[in-house]
């Protein structure tokens, strides 16, 4: 191939051009601080809220017991709409504060005070500078000790770069707090007597401009990632105080929470794994293995590099739990589905804060082949269970834990240890999907009132003229029955072009011919069945499809082999109910046992059928395992030469 020359040439020429434009006396720094802070402006940071968990990170670190981050909004101009625009982003703490000189420090990178400190959520000292400058091109620190008489200012303005040029943080100097802070402070009685304020001023690469967004964006995420340290620490955005909300909503107290025995998440796997980190000194290998004796820790050729424990959870979320149902107002159902979509899969907890939820799991084939697991394909079902890692920043190097907190990248061993036996989480997930499966092919039937008397309503008219005793309104309720008759009979007329009084005659005749009704409907907060009179002296037993009365044994019964002679078994007892509730003559009795059927026999029964089928649905996988285990070992028997 023929080299061009002139092109050669002129790519010499631009590279001599460049280098006329560095200043005298340029000593070649290790940075050309220009392109690498535009570069680092626009890498690293996900969204507003994952920077903004650095500023939050130090508060915690600073010992701070309330951080509040507010912002500051651009005036509206007339014939726009931008009054609600974020002009200005505080995080102002109670922490320890800085001397001048710390602060300072503070704001160059890698100036971290915890780097060899273990037992610390901080990591590189990355995170005041690389943070903000992802976020505005101003950022400004007020600190002030406790029993300073002043406050402390420290900034980083990146527009000042000098052009190719050694930079250095300015001289802090003594201020005042700025006019929105110090309105903040006096409108929610607060003082700064000591700790941080941090203050992105103009921010221009904020996830969202408006501050309304803002706040529910920070107020959202904080509350997943700070989950556990909520209770040592008040988190306030915007004047609102930051709840916590576990993703696996196992957490009495935290948002959207609902107790197992009411039909919440169900526990399915909770163990404490003791690891260690190592190298082989032949090899050069780095490995992560299980920690069964304490013997495990040193063997020979081996040298211990870290050891810790990594924890792991799984939960079941029960059909209903967190759905997403379109057109409907929103509810705590549909909140838990927007977290478990914005979060399924595996969540990684480093020291108690969240960093990252991982959604691909190892699954090719060589991936496989290579021993790490069969590994369960996400897709829908992640939405019906969970599953959280922690552990503690020991790890740090298993679990690939870079200088922003925010991606987690676990060596391959650490997916070889959960794979292997005696935990096997793969095939535990692989379970979880196959349950699901099986719940989405099963579909409740939607049982509708049949046209003809069924087996169960013959056999209660049956059993009255055996007894002798036709159904027979109380004289409390015959009015009602009339009336409705009434208007019944008048429907009818008006339709067969007879008189009220035949149409009155033909609906007696039906009650005698069908004396007992089984129908349907549908309530969520209803009682599980409803007893009613109609025309003709008829009683209704109404069957509540909304209930889960109906789902966990109704309509269950349809899917069992001669499920249709148990279903009509249970009619007659839904109608010998009716019956015995309807012909109660007492007022005070019969508003005493209305109210137990309702209050008291109906919530009962929907938490007891809850936790019924979460913990019904568990044996069942166990049973199918064993049922698998034994149908294996029977078809190698069979194999087996005699």
């Amino acid at each position: 191939m023929i080299v061009d020359a002139s092109a050669l040439d002129a790519e010499v020429a631009r590279q001599e051009k460049c280098l006329a434009q560095l200043p005298q006396g340029f000593d070649f720094p290790l940075f050309n601080s220009k392109h690498a802070i535009e570069s680092q402006r626009r890498s690293g940071y996900r969204n507003t809220s994952s920077a903004a968990r650095e500023i939050i990170d130090n508060a915690i670190e600073a010992k701070a017991s309330r951080i509040d981050v507010f912002f500051d909004q651009a005036k509206r101009e007339k014939g726009k709409k931008d009054g609600e625009a974020v002009s200005s982003v505080a995080f102002l703490d109670n922490g320890s504060g800085m001397s001048p000189k710390m602060v300072r420090y503070a704001l160059s990178w890698g100036a971290g005070t915890h780097f060899d400190e273990m037992g610390t959520i901080g990591k590189f000292g990355f995170g005041l500078p690389n943070a903000s400058i992802n976020q505005t091109r101003r950022v400004e620190v007020y600190t002030k000790r406790r029993g300073d008489e002043v406050v402390t200012k420290a900034w980083l303005d990146i527009n000042n770069v000098q052009a190719h040029g050694l930079t250095r943080i300015e001289e802090p100097e003594t201020a005042v707090l700025p006019d929105f802070v110090r309105r903040y402070l006096k409108d929610n009685n607060l003082t700064f007597e000591h700790g941080t304020v941090v203050v992105w001023v103009t921010p221009d690469r904020l996830s969202y401009r408006r501050a309304s967004t803002l706040k529910e964006h920070l107020l959202d995420d904080f509350g997943v990632v700070y989950r556990y340290m909520l209770s040592d620490v008040t988190l306030n955005i915007g004047g609102k105080k930051v709840e916590p909300v576990d993703p696996l909503f196992l957490t009495p107290g935290a948002r959207y929470y609902v107790a197992k025995k009411q039909g919440g998440a169900i526990e399915v796997y909770n163990q404490m794994i003791p690891v260690r980190y190592y190298q082989d000194e032949e090899t050069g290998g780095l490995h992560l293995g299980y920690v069964e004796k304490a013997r495990d820790l040193h063997p020979k050729n081996e040298k211990t590099l870290a050891v810790g424990a990594i924890e792991v959870r799984i939960v079941r979320f029960p059909p209903g739990f967190s759905v997403h149902k379109k057109g409907r107002a929103e509810s705590d159902a549909n909140r838990r589905f927007e977290i478990r979509k914005a979060r399924r899969g595996m969540s990684f907890v480093r020291h108690n804060r969240e960093i990252e939820t991982v959604d691909v799991f190892p699954r090719s084939m060589r991936d496989v082949s290579a021993g790490l697991g069969d590994w369960p394909l996400l897709q829908g079902y992640a939405y019906h269970w969970g599953i959280e890692v922690k552990f503690n920043p020991q790890l740090d190097e298993v679990f690939g834990i870079a200088n922003d907190k925010q991606t987690v990248r676990p060596i391959e061993d650490f997916w070889r240890l959960l794979a292997s036996e005696p935990f096997e989480i793969d095939a535990l997930l692989k379970a979880e999907n196959t349950w699901q499966t099986k719940q989405r092919k099963q579909p409740d039937p939607v049982i509708e009132a049949s046209e003809e008397p069924s087996p169960a309503e013959n056999a209660a008219a049956l059993a009255d003229r055996i007894e002798g005793e036709p159904n027979t309104v109380p004289e409390k309720d015959k009015e009602k029955v009339d009336k409705a008759t009434e208007e019944e009979a008048q429907k009818r007329a008006g339709v067969t072009a007879t008189t009220v009084e035949e149409a009155k005659e033909a609906i007696k005749r039906q009650g005698q011919r069908r004396g007992y009704k089984i129908e349907y409907f549908d309530d969520p907060n209803g009682a599980f069945f409803e007893p009613e009179w109609q025309p003709g002296n008829v009683v209704v037993a109404k069957v509540n499809r909304q209930h889960p009365f109906y789902s966990a044994f109704y309509a269950a019964l349809l899917k069992l082999e001669g499920g249709n002679r148990a279903r009509y078994a249970l009619d007659l007892v839904l109608l010998a109910l009716a019956k015995g509730e309807l012909r109660i003559e007492d007022p005070v009795t019969k508003l005493w046992n209305e109210n137990l059927r309702k209050k008291h026999w109906t919530p009962f029964l929907s938490n007891a059928l809850k936790v019924f089928e979460q913990t019904a649905h568990a044996g069942d996988s166990h049973e199918e395992s064993q049922g698998d285990q034994e149908a294996t070992f029977n078809a190698e028997s069979a194999n087996t030469p005699a």
